[in-house]
């Protein structure tokens, strides 16, 4: 009788191991699908606006903690507007879906790029100065004007770039760069500016 009893205890003791194993385990599914819900951009499956707004949060406060650089690029898809008029909102969409992944083709693992709005875009380059991250802007502009596009067949974008200096914050930084994005605006368009 002793034996039965201790097999069935044993039994429930193991059956219970795994109920609460796999319930774990969904919890931690939930968690992290509710986060990449929290935290990505549905149209582009990029990182969202309050994500980004984090990732440079943290970049600004490395970049001020250990005197290391950062750069931030933001762009605007020059003319977007007539591709919602003349094409459609669907048309649109799946051009800022093709646009998202050309920038994220053109950056390193540790950059992170996010939408920002709109047709507005912000890439966090982490230990870049400002040269480099232009010549980065620069090559993503190049792929994006030469880039085939699945209906519009051709677009072009407006970047401005902005370097961390001593003393900035997270939106200090940011102003900057959509500064130099209006620079590149007024100058026509296609182009990179920063400041």
């Amino acid at each position: 009788m002793h034996f039965l009893w201790l097999v069935s205890a044993f039994s429930f003791g193991v059956l219970s191991a795994f109920v609460i194993e796999k319930s774990n385990k969904l919890n931690f599914l939930n968690e992290r699908n509710l986060e990449s819900l929290a935290t990505t951009d549905r149209l582009t499956g990029i990182n969202n606006r309050m994500k980004i707004e984090n990732n440079v949060d943290e970049e600004v406060e490395r970049a001020r903690r250990y005197d290391r650089g950062l750069a931030i690029i933001m762009l605007d898809v020059d003319y977007f507007k007539q591709v919602n008029d003349e094409y459609g909102h669907h048309v649109g969409d799946v051009a800022l879906k093709e646009i998202a992944a050309v920038v994220q083709d053109g950056i390193r693992k540790v950059d992170s790029v996010g939408r920002w709005g709109g047709e507005e875009f912000i890439i966090v380059l982490p230990e870049t100065s400002l040269n480099e991250a232009k010549q980065v802007a620069e090559q993503i502009r190049l792929k994006i004007e030469n880039h085939e596009f699945t209906v519009v067949q051709h677009k072009t974008s407006s970047f401005g770039v902005a370097a961390y200096i001593q003393g900035d914050n997270s939106q200090s930084i940011i102003n900057r760069a959509d500064k130099a994005l209006y620079k590149a605006k007024e100058l026509g368009r296609n182009q990179v500016q920063g400041l």
